[in-house]
């Protein structure tokens, strides 16, 4: 009996431990891919800052040098 007490309580606690792993994992994956959303919107605004620049230099060049 005392054997079986043993591996009982050896296999909760390996349960436990593979739980809270896979809990841990799927924080670490949400995390991440918040984290890329993240990145991908501020290219977005870089790009989008970086057009509105280059038009403006467009327009304002050709006004300076007459």
């Amino acid at each position: 009996m005392p054997q079986t007490s043993k591996v009982l309580k050896s296999r909760d606690e390996w349960r436990i431990k593979a739980v809270e792993r896979a809990t841990e994992l799927r924080e670490s994956r949400k995390t991440q891919r918040r984290h890329l959303e993240k990145i991908a919107e501020l290219k977005r605004q870089l790009c989008q800052a970086e057009l509105v620049i280059e038009e403006k230099k467009l327009l304002f060049s050709p006004m300076s040098n007459p």
